[in-house]
């Protein structure tokens, strides 16, 4: 988003939250920067979150718009009560993410927390954009339990699609040779998992459909990079772990571990296939998979079981190989098709590479929020934004010989979830998530993650 902006002529500043236990004191990143036109700089979590530091930073930056990367990004802006533009980034539906948590946790508290982060924002954008085609209707739906759709705003789209991106060429390091040779035969079949563990990630199946292929296939292997996630899901890989140690062809999988940033690369060079499966739940169908998107650019032909935006994209254009949700034979199948389809699978991958280079590049993907920086604008109901309230002062019509009166409705106060305590926003639990994406503060485009 900020990359380009930057490159459309704004004068872009980023303000950026180090995410905590990820960055660390020595690890060589600067706290101010400037890069490829972007003037960037790094917070912690405290600072970020802090009201009064970061209305002393509009004040000084006079920006002619906000924008918010991510849920956090957007939260923060929301609460200063914006008095310019402000566009909102959702980059995954954020209720949907909530399941996902409450699953994991066996508890529902991360409900009221999210939505305490979700409901500011829907309330006060002026723009939304989303991940994906089905997220773009979630939002809508979110948008109208808070009174957004209203006379106001009928006709307006508040919505904007903006998918994963695919990062630019210059981003990439250089690639090395870390698997063939060291340990892993040089005419070997790899399939690769790349990145966290995470409470959507479907092990069982993963492990299954490769113990089916690894029988039948004796050249299969299959090498992961990443992990566990510290502080929000650390069981899902070890269970993983767990049943690859009890399998017969255990020296065939290689789980390397989470790895560094500029030797994922080289990994994904090496690899035949990269594979990825998740557990059915409302997150994956309304959001997306970043890892794919850049392993469509990267020209590594994929294997994703049918779901979202992203699965149907796969199937219906013939860019990747698809399988239904929990069907282990399935994915073995497809497996064994592409280790002996080589010929044909690099001719799938080429097609996938030339679309996720056209229609996937920061270009294409932010080209809705360029378009609205040339003349940033409020939503139609920037006057007067509705609540939903009972309709006590509005009773709904009577049936034909009913007694005349009615009996008075009362009406009730929009309410939301209470905090949970221990889990205020400004202090989220240490044990939530943080944002991986940009966060953005822009001299005319304000913006933060």
């Amino acid at each position: 988003m900020a990359h380009s902006l930057a490159q459309a002529g704004h004068q872009v500043s980023l303000l950026a939250m180090r995410i905590d236990g990820t960055y660390q004191p020595d690890d060589g990143i600067p706290d101010r920067e400037v890069h490829a036109g972007v003037e960037i700089e790094r917070l912690n979590s405290p600072q970020f979150f802090d009201r009064e530091e970061l209305a002393r930073r509009i004040k000084a930056v006079q920006p002619d718009a906000l924008v918010g990367a991510t849920i956090y990004g957007s939260f923060v802006l929301a609460q200063q009560s914006p008095q310019v533009p402000f566009w909102a980034d959702q980059f995954g539906h954020v209720m949907a993410e909530a399941q996902a948590k409450a699953h994991l946790e066996s508890a529902n508290w991360p409900l009221a927390h999210f939505w305490n982060l979700l409901a500011p924002v829907l309330r006060s954008a002026d723009k939304l954009s989303v991940v994906s085609f089905r997220q773009r209707w979630a939002a809508v739906g979110e948008l109208g339990l808070v009174g957004r759709l209203s006379a106001e705003t009928c006709g307006y789209e508040f919505t904007s699609l903006m998918p994963c991106a695919l990062l630019p060429d210059e981003d990439q390091p250089e690639v090395r040779t870390l698997l063939r040779g060291h340990g892993v035969p040089e005419d070997a079949f790899v399939s690769l998992w790349s990145g966290g563990y995470n409470v959507w990630s479907d092990v069982d199946t993963l492990f299954k459909a490769h113990e089916i292929a690894m029988e039948k296939d004796p050249n299969l292997h299959f090498v992961s990079t990443g992990g566990g996630i510290a502080g929000h899901d650390e069981s899902t890989y070890a269970r993983f772990e767990a049943s690859v140690a009890s399998s017969e062809f255990k020296d065939r999988y290689h789980l390397q571990g989470w790895v560094k940033a500029d030797l994922v690369p080289s990994y994904q060079a090496e690899a035949d296939l990269g594979v990825l499966c998740e557990i059915p739940m409302y997150e994956g169908l309304l959001g997306s998979k970043n890892r794919i998107v850049q392993w469509l650019g990267g020209g590594l032909p994929t294997l994703y079981n049918k779901v979202g935006d992203l699965g149907d994209l796969l199937d219906d254009d013939d860019l990747g190989l698809t399988f239904a949700v929990g069907a282990a034979d399935e994915m073995a199948e497809k497996l064994l098709w592409a280790a002996s389809h080589r010929d044909e699978l690099a001719e799938m991958a080429a097609r996938a590479k030339r679309y996720a280079r056209n229609d996937l590049s920061f270009e294409a993907t932010t080209a809705d929020l360029v378009e609205w920086a040339e003349s940033p604008a409020f939503a139609p109901d920037v006057d007067f934004r509705a609540s939903i309230r009972s309709p006590g002062d509005y009773p709904l019509p009577t049936a034909p010989g009913a007694p005349e009166e009615t009996a008075p409705v009362e009406e009730a106060e929009p309410s939301l979830p209470e905090p949970i305590p221990g889990a205020e926003i400004g202090a989220p639990r240490p044990e939530l998530p943080q944002p991986s994406g940009l966060g953005r503060v822009l001299r005319r485009i304000f913006s933060f993650s």
